[in-house]
């Protein structure tokens, strides 16, 4: 009896053994199936995740806007794609932005190289084209005039709305308004908020005030060459504002060059007059020295007259002098003989009178004779 009590406890053990190894391998069964169904859905999720980054990546690479690009919680790759998707976006903003000042400043090149004869002309040019290329209303461009003595004024060359030049008179001295304050501190000005009655567009539906105005500074090595004034009905980008700053130096450059260049053609044209004043002088002079060379030719051949002339007097005053010196010497001797001849003739008048005085007695001798008789 003690025996069967043993034995039966020992299959009873062996029993609860046996029924411990089964639940022990059930449970970790239970679990891995818990295991393998987590990773399972985990494995779909992973899935699904790289399926709509694959997706996500292909819309990126053919630039489909249309795709609906949806941030998923929990998923960090798609995450990461839309994050990708969003620095692309705004890298092809800039891009494009970039891309609009470059073309942007090529074309005002060209148009400041093909118009730099005629400053009136290049300002009708750059402010057309730059209201047109902003897609602004209005716009006006100034420049610092130079003929004015010992101060500077602003003069408005050109100005544009709605794609017609308008022709407005119109000069601003330094520190007067927005554009003259501007002009002194040589910095850009933008305003959201335009004060009442600065401007009006007038457009075919009335008239609207308009809500932006830029006023930039045109420089070149610090100095102000002119002033762009923009007007808006629209905000207009930081990128349009750095682009009208570039395009302004350029501007400024081109104002010095062709300002430089009637300087030049002023002088150049003073140097021709100048030089033809020299070549007419030097004609004028040329001609001087050559009739001067033929005076002096002809008082040389004078003067060479003239010593012949002298010569001859001399040779003849001589001969003259000798003439002279005979009739001179003639001249004693006639005066001799002239002198012995009115002596001999006072002799001769002295008989005479004698003669006289006795024939007279004579006659009387002979007439007292004859009453005699």
């Amino acid at each position: 009896m003690s025996y069967f009590s043993s034995s039966k406890k020992n299959n009873i053990n062996k029993s609860i053994c046996n029924s411990n190894s089964m639940n022990k391998q059930i449970g970790i069964k239970v679990l891995w199936l818990d295991q393998y169904a987590k990773l399972k859905e985990e494995n779909q999720q992973l899935k699904t995740g790289l399926d709509n980054a694959l997706e996500y990546c292909n819309a990126l690479l053919e630039d489909k806007e249309s795709y609906n690009f949806e941030e998923v919680e929990g998923q960090p790759l798609l995450q990461a794609v839309n994050a990708l998707r969003i620095q692309r976006k705004e890298l092809k903003i800039i891009e494009n932005e970039r891309e609009w000042v470059s073309e942007g400043l090529s074309k005002f090149v060209d148009i400041l190289r093909a118009s730099q004869d005629n400053l009136e002309d290049l300002c009708d040019q750059i402010i057309n084209n730059l209201v047109s290329y902003l897609g602004i209303t209005q716009g006006g461009l100034f420049v610092v005039d130079e003929n004015i003595e010992d101060r500077k004024e602003l003069i408005l060359i050109s100005a544009y709305a709605y794609e017609r030049k308008k022709y407005i008179n119109r000069s601003i001295k330094p520190r007067e308004g927005l554009v003259g304050q501007v002009f002194i501190e040589k910095k850009p000005m933008y305003l959201k908020e335009i004060p009442d009655q600065y401007v009006n567009i007038s457009s075919g539906l009335g008239q609207a005030k308009p809500t932006n105005l830029f006023i930039a500074p045109m420089m070149m090595n610090e100095e102000v060459y002119g002033i762009i004034e923009l007007a808006s009905l629209k905000e207009m980008p930081e990128f349009q504002r750095e682009f009208i700053l570039k395009l302004g130096e350029s501007i400024a450059s081109t104002i010095a060059a062709t300002r430089n260049a009637a300087r030049m053609k002023v002088l150049l044209e003073d140097s021709q007059i100048q030089a033809e004043q020299m070549r007419a002088q030097e004609e004028e002079m040329r001609q001087n020295v050559e009739e001067l060379q033929a005076t002096q030719e002809e008082m040389h051949r004078k003067q060479k007259e003239l010593e012949n002339t002298n010569s001859k007097i001399k040779n003849n005053e001589a001969v003259l002098q000798k003439a002279f010196d005979k009739m001179r010497s003639a001249d004693e001797n006639h005066k001799v003989k002239f002198s012995d001849l009115e002596t001999i003739v006072a002799q001769k008048d002295d008989e005479i009178s004698k003669l006289e005085g006795e024939i007279e007695l004579k006659n009387h001798e002979i007439e007292k004779l004859r009453g005699q008789l």
